[in-house]
Order: C-alpha cells, then sequence, then structure tokens
C-alpha cells in the first residue's frame, strides 16, 4: 500500500507540502483504489510508525525532513519524489504506477530531502527561530 500527503480527503486534492504535518494521507492499495486516513498525529516520527504497522510500503512526499526519511528507510519503506509545485494526487498516484516518479534513496536524498530549508536560509519560520543577533545587554 501506498500513502501520499494530501490536502484534503478527496480525490481532487493536491500533494500537502509536509510530510509529517499532512491533516490527510491518501491510501492507494494494489488495485489502485484511494482511501484516505486523518492524520491526528504530532510528528514524522508517529506517522512512520503508524505507516509500519499498518502495512504502508511506498511513500510518495513532495517536502520531508531527514529524521522521517531515515526512519522511512530503516522502516524499508520505499520513498519517491512527487515533483515540485502543484502535484494533484490522481497525477502522482498516475505517475507512480508508470515508474515515473524519482526514488528518493540514501544515495540522492540531499537533492530531495529537507530541501525547503535549504532554500530559504536566513529567514524564520515557524519552530526554526534563531536567537543568537549578537545584542550585548
Amino acid at each position: 500500500m501506498t500513502a501520499i500527503p494530501v490536502k484534503t480527503d478527496k480525490e481532487a486534492s493536491a500533494v500537502a507540502p509536509l510530510f509529517g504535518k499532512a491533516k490527510w494521507f491518501a491510501l492507494i492499495d494494489d488495485a489502485g483504489a484511494i482511501s484516505f486516513w486523518h492524520n491526528e498525529l504530532k510528528s514524522g516520527r508517529e506517522v512512520v510508525n503508524h505507516f509500519q504497522a499498518v502495512g504502508i510500503t511506498r511513500v510518495v512526499f513532495q517536502d520531508m525532513g531527514g529524521n522521517p526519511f531515515m526512519l522511512l528507510n530503516r522502516a524499508g519503506i520505499s520513498c519517491y519524489h512527487s515533483g515540485e509545485g502543484r502535484v494533484l494526487l490522481t497525477d502522482a498516484v498516475a505517475r507512480l504506477q508508470k515508474d515515473e516518479l524519482v526514488e528518493v534513496t540514501q544515495q540522492n536524498m540531499a537533492d530531495y530531502v529537507e530541501r525547503s530549508q535549504r532554500h530559504s536560509k536566513g529567514e524564520h519560520h515557524e519552530g526554526h527561530e534563531h536567537h543568537d543577533h549578537g545584542h550585548d545587554h
């Protein structure tokens, strides 16, 4: 079974940008049937543990932190990159089925994992505040 983070619980949804914080995951079985799981877990680690427990074998993502990626990797769950920009769930599923998505491995993870943090150095993000501004008191 494949899990894909999505913005809503509709087949017309777009892939959600962040893996661990996605509110919904589309679950695609081997026959291509899509169901949805509402994610109320608090971290990527908990999501990975849940996926292991329910038998997820592949994940398609747009952006993911290094820790969830390594946990998925250790769990034997294959990871695929959905592509950049707005990607519709149906397009991601079709491309996965045609073997058109890039499989993300430890060898190429630098190109696909934690990209948002690398592309915005110096900006402030929720949860990533920098307080060392050299103030003397």
